[in-house]
């Protein structure tokens, strides 16, 4: 299935949205972030259900949320807080949700290893959380940056080794760091798709089909690969996605 996500959204009054994108689309993943923390949008989800023909995935949230951070207390927090959001996806029938990595911030920069390091003992504790909740929890690639980590296959795979964790494959954030085939040669770990595209410069969230990445190609990968789940276009508004859904339909047809 075809869905879309925008952290734009999370601005915008979650009724609103919903009415909008249930006129388009019939799956939503979720940012849990502004004016949609779970506090704030669990009421709503759960009248969806029989409102709306809209599934939910959901993106965990991601400011200031780092699961490896080297001051102890905001690691666990972070952690906390992805571990919260699984719950809820649980108590909500969500089947998926989307964590980033970590990020390398102040003093980490002189020990990048020790955010690794972190980031492997937090990623146990979601995935024993993940497993509590019968929630598929997938570790999503980062764009190129001074900042990021899991940029590549092998860093990506080498800290959810171990867990039940799977991928979430980000076409444009691979593409910034040239790491779309090698990303690609381990679908069978994918457990949800991000589409977007860009000129491999920086992460641009363009239409789909505007960028480098050559996504008919990727598109034949991932089915080749056996991956049947959903495919989420990670749009810069509605109106993009639109126009980023009807691309995708004609390649898909």
């Amino acid at each position: 299935m075809i869905g879309v996500a925008s952290p734009s959204f999370c601005f915008q009054d979650f009724s609103r949205m919903l009415e909008e994108i249930s006129r388009q689309f019939q799956l939503w993943e979720v940012l849990v972030e502004g004016e949609h923390t779970i506090e704030k949008v669990e009421p709503m989800i759960a009248e969806a259900a029989h409102s709306y023909d809209v599934r939910f995935q959901v993106h965990g949230p991601m400011s200031d949320v780092n699961i490896g951070s080297v001051y102890e207390r905001m690691r666990l927090a972070a952690v906390d807080d992805i571990i919260r959001t699984a719950e809820f996806c649980r108590r909500q029938n969500i089947p998926v949700l989307t964590i980033h990595p970590a990020f390398i911030t102040g003093i980490a920069f002189l020990d990048r290893p020790s955010v690794v390091s972190q980031m492997k003992k937090s990623l146990k504790s979601i995935s024993v959380a993940a497993t509590e909740n019968s929630v598929t929890v997938a570790l999503e690639n980062m764009p190129k940056g001074i900042n990021a980590t899991c940029t590549t296959a092998a860093e990506l795979l080498e800290v959810i080794e171990g867990t039940e964790l799977g991928v979430c494959f980000d076409m444009g954030h691979a593409n910034t760091a040239e790491q779309v085939d090698a990303l690609l040669e381990h679908v069978d770990m994918f457990r949800n798709v991000h589409l977007h595209n860009n000129d491999g410069s920086w992460d641009q969230h363009n239409r789909v089909d505007h960028g480098s990445a050559d996504l008919p190609r990727i598109l034949t990968s991932i089915d080749r690969g056996g991956y049947d789940g959903n495919l989420i276009i990670e749009s810069g508004g509605l109106d993009s996605g639109v126009s980023s859904k009807r691309v995708l339909a004609s390649l898909l047809e």
